[in-house]
């Protein structure tokens, strides 16, 4: 008898579930888990506060988004060091002393701005961001080294979604703090969460990327064209999250502070509320993602249409008529957004050889926030001089282009090819015979 369809799709559900069960389970993914939902909450609400500071301090929309874009400058502009850093057989103790570091240095903001020291404290931003860089990169190594196998792609989905979290977290802790402590307090309290991540990552296992083998001497831009040119599709993801994190989330760090007041006058305290609402967004958007890509069967032009999705959606959030449609709008936007984030990244985590893996993540890391940096600050700046609204329509417009582009070149480089001479046509015996 032939076998029963219901049958395999139990056996399927069935194997998905232990796969997440047991992912679940492992304490070193919780830990794992657990250190980047600590120095995600404390960033988060380091960089609200510092942002809706200096707003509110120099009252210019440009000041307030360099706190966002000079973190990422060293992360572009040292991809090698990067790199080096996460290559070494000692990636743990890399991990837990660029945590600490970066709790010193956050207490230095706090003691910078409270004597109203701005240059210094765009410095100490400057050598905070290569300090993500680094564990930002090494987050990606720690997943695939430590669950390469069964569990690798629920992790690929999941890993993340503490980051996002601890964004919620952090938007929370401002809107109750912001205005009940003083700058210097709120550093301490980013500082301490820091030393939470370093003592999560001390208690995990030590890991080391595996290094490249016949290419390893090509560098990060050699390896990144080989695999791309192995893999369009694979290029692709890594276009779809170069995206996601420049232009999206670039125009997020503006409009987060912009939008709530300027735009629509709300205040500080909106601004709060409006990344802990942001932090939700994207929290369901992460939980969206493994549960959609796991039954959407052809998936082909899936990230094309979140990727328009999102622009749609930005489209919409400065013409808010009031807190509760902002709210309701920039939900929307960042869910859609982690969705095309979350299913980019886990597809470059999956689909990319574990030995090319450092070198394209170090380089969708610095492509992304450097377009990240432009986009930052490009809209920090317009935001100064032009309609808020003209901004975020021209920046949805050239994010449907690029995804446009994108969609068009990887279709022509996949596209089958004739390589096969016609038949030649058939000769009846009465014509071979006359030949």
């Amino acid at each position: 008898p032939a076998p029963d369809p219901r049958e395999a799709v139990t056996t399927v559900t069935d194997s998905r579930r232990a796969e997440w069960s047991a992912l679940l389970g492992s304490p070193v993914f919780l830990v794992l888990w657990g250190a980047m939902l600590a120095s995600s909450t404390g960033t988060f609400f380091l960089l609200l506060t510092v942002s809706t500071h200096l707003l509110t301090e120099t009252d210019s929309g440009l000041t307030a988004a360099s706190v966002f874009g000079f973190q990422w400058v060293l992360p572009v502009l040292l991809m090698g060091v990067i790199r080096r850093a996460c290559a070494g057989e000692r990636l743990r103790r890399t991990v837990v002393l660029c945590e600490v570091a970066g709790g010193l240095v956050s207490l230095s903001i706090g003691l910078l701005l409270d004597r109203g020291l701005l240059a210094p404290v765009l410095v100490a931003f400057l050598l905070r961001g290569l300090l993500e860089g680094i564990t930002k990169t090494a987050r990606v190594v720690y997943t695939r080294q430590l669950f390469d196998g069964p569990l690798l792609k629920p992790a690929s989905y999941t890993f993340n979604n503490s980051y996002y979290l601890g964004g919620a977290l952090g938007g929370g802790l401002g809107a109750v703090l912001v205005d009940r402590v003083p700058i210097t307090t709120a550093c301490a309290i980013d500082a301490a969460t820091f030393l939470v991540s370093a003592c999560c990552y001390r208690w995990l296992p030590a890991v080391t990327a595996p290094r490249s083998g016949t290419d390893g001497k090509r560098g990060v831009l050699g390896q990144v064209r080989a695999a791309a040119r192995e893999n369009p599709r694979l290029a692709l993801s890594a276009g779809y999250f170069v995206v996601a994190v420049g232009v999206f989330q670039g125009y997020h760090n503006v409009a987060r502070t912009t939008v709530p007041i300027r735009v629509l006058g709300l205040g500080d305290a909106a601004a709060m509320t409006l990344q802990l609402v942001s932090g939700v967004g994207l929290v369901a958007g992460a939980v969206a993602a493994p549960l959609l890509l796991q039954r959407v069967r052809a998936p082909r032009y899936l990230a094309a249409a979140t990727n328009a999705a999102t622009a749609l959606a930005i489209s919409v959030v400065p013409l808010a008529g009031g807190p509760i449609v902002m709210y309701g709008c920039y939900f929307a936007y960042l869910a859609v957004f982690e969705f095309s984030f979350t299913a980019a990244q886990a597809a470059m985590i999956q689909d990319c050889p574990p030995d090319r893996l450092l070198a394209l993540t170090t380089f969708t890391n610095a492509a992304g926030n450097g377009l990240l940096i432009l986009v930052t600050l490009a809209v920090g700046a317009l935001s100064d001089v032009a309609s808020f609204e003209t901004i975020t329509l021209a920046l949805a417009a050239a994010a449907v282009g690029g995804t446009a582009v994108g969609e068009v070149l990887t279709a022509r480089r996949t596209a089958p090819r004739n390589t096969t001479k016609p038949p030649a046509p058939a000769v009846s015996p009465e014509q071979g015979a006359e030949m």
